[in-house]
């Protein structure tokens, strides 16, 4: 296939030049009519299938029409119960349901258990109009094969990287991360532990690299590639605090991925015996209703998720339309939302008092 047609959405006139016969021809014999000799058919086919062409039959564009159109959203199982994808799919559903667009939420599981090729026929022909991922997952091959049946991918972090032929949606993560460390430096805080999240998240890495350059600025080199990663999970941040703070030179901050994982830092430092903020400031990353929740409020980097929300489903929708969009990456403003999780550092405060 030419980079051309591999950068669009493919025709039956593709097909029909592809197979040398007539669009009227190509028509025919993908809608399954009459008036077309075995041989022609058997090459129509053929062609068809090997470009990945699926074409839908009269019923399914009289679906779509009828506003029986839907969008396929894959989540990772694993993300269900975090509250950052409860807001998330607030936001796409708010938008989706004005239009009288249904949102259909799966697990990226199914979307791997098929070939690209046939999942994205079986999303064409059930009258998906394109596919929002919320993962780590990516695949080009699953992307291809949803430009070869007329449907639009949009990317939402985390995501295994910016492209520039995908359409995605984020945050500033680097600006983020870069203005949460740089509160933590601003009240004394040297020794500033990052906890990352899943290791192939592209907001992820970013956010390790805001956190790195806040770092040396303050002439603080860090170990970016020694940053403990797993998940944006309780767990993980239970589990890497615990690491942390027990080792033989703790940090008296540390800036979590996500608010999931800040509860876990802050869980780790309650078991240990550490008060949190007089002894270990604590940041975590999202704003989700855990932030506010916790005790003591958390420190957070305020990404608008419900917005990113709505923004994919206007993206994918717009595009599907056939509107051209000047850029494929849009990333949302962030903010750091400071509450009770983080003070001076202890030994500046210690001074202070004296």
């Amino acid at each position: 296939m030419s980079d051309d047609r591999a950068a669009r959405k493919l025709t039956l006139r593709d097909v029909a030049d592809a197979a040398n016969v007539s669009l009227a021809t190509a028509s025919k014999v993908l809608n399954n009519r009459a008036g077309v000799g075995a041989d022609t058919r058997d090459r129509v086919n053929q062609i068809a299938q090997d470009l990945g062409f699926v074409a839908l039959t009269e019923r399914q564009h009289a679906a779509r029409q009828a506003g029986e159109a839907t969008i396929e959203v894959l989540v990772e199982p694993d993300d269900v119960s975090n509250p950052y994808l409860a807001l998330l799919l607030g936001g796409a559903i708010e938008v989706a349901s004005s239009l009288d667009i249904g949102l259909l939420i799966r697990s990226i599981e199914s979307a791997k258990a098929r070939t690209p090729t046939a999942w994205a026929t079986m999303l064409a022909r059930s009258g998906r109009i394109g596919v929002i991922e919320v993962t780590s997952a990516y695949s080009a091959a699953r992307e291809r094969a949803l430009r070869a049946a007329g449907l639009t991918m949009v990317l939402i972090d985390p995501i295994d990287s910016p492209r520039t032929t995908t359409y995605s949606i984020g945050a500033t993560n680097w600006a983020g991360a870069y203005e949460a460390t740089k509160h933590l430096l601003d009240l004394g805080h040297r020794r500033i532990d990052y906890i990352g999240g899943p290791p192939k998240a592209s907001c992820d890495t970013v956010r390790a690299h805001g956190w790195a350059a806040a770092m040396a600025e303050a002439g603080i080199r860090v170990d970016i590639d020694g940053v403990p990663r797993k998940a944006f999970s309780f767990d993980h941040g239970l589990a890497a605090a615990t690491e942390l703070l027990t080792s033989s030179n703790p940090p008296t901050a540390i800036f979590a991925g996500s608010d999931a994982s800040a509860m876990g830092v802050l869980e780790a430092a309650r078991r240990l015996g550490v008060t949190v903020p007089d002894e270990l400031s604590v940041v975590g990353f999202d704003d989700t209703v855990l932030a506010r929740a916790s005790a003591p409020p958390l420190t957070t980097v305020h990404q608008p998720i419900a917005d990113i929300g709505r923004a994919a489903v206007s993206t994918l929708l717009r595009v599907s339309s056939g509107e051209h969009l000047a850029t494929k990456r849009v990333e949302l403003s962030t903010h750091l939302e400071v509450r009770a999780s983080t003070a001076t550092r202890p030994e500046l405060l210690r001074k202070v008092e004296a």
